[in-house]
């Protein structure tokens, strides 16, 4: 797991991670529920956020699906502590090595998952790849950064 990046001089520094949640104005940490399978792509529970920078965000696809408006007023940003476990996910290589369990098709155990990692970020090149694979992630339809544990991360004005 990457936990730096490296500046073009070669010096590395903590990566920050900063992502936006729409439908709220405030982050309550009490209010999310604990992370449980659900033998369908997506767990329950969880807080359900995306980068602040992404391309690819919830914001965009409920903008090219005409579902939703997304508005700053109704939203709240996280930054996530340089501590936070984060589980990537760029690949179908990163996808396959985590825990799965089998139901009428193979689905990613999240509930282990979660005794490893405080988040989950699907990035837009691993949404991609991971559409049609075994285990597949087909119905994350954008740039995901999933919240596991909401003691990894604190409201945040960016």
């Amino acid at each position: 797991m990457k936990t730096y990046q490296t500046d073009p001089d070669g010096v590395k520094f903590p990566l920050t991670y900063s992502t936006i949640h729409y439908g709220s104005k405030v982050f309550n940490p009490e209010l999310i529920q604990p992370i449980k399978n659900d033998n369908w792509v997506k767990p329950k529970g969880g807080l359900w956020t995306s980068p602040v920078n992404s391309n690819l965000g919830w914001k965009d696809w409920c903008e090219s699906e005409n579902i939703r408006e997304c508005s700053k007023e109704n939203s709240f940003s996280l930054k996530l502590y340089d501590w936070a476990k984060i589980c990537v996910i760029d690949s179908v290589s990163d996808l396959v090595c985590l825990p799965y369990y089998e139901s009428y098709k193979r689905y990613l155990d999240f509930e282990k998952i979660a005794e490893n990692y405080d988040a989950i970020w699907l990035t837009a090149k691993g949404m991609q790849e991971t559409r049609w694979s075994n285990p597949d992630l087909y119905g994350w339809d954008c740039e995901t950064f999933l919240i596991l544990n909401p003691k990894c991360c604190y409201e945040a004005v960016l």
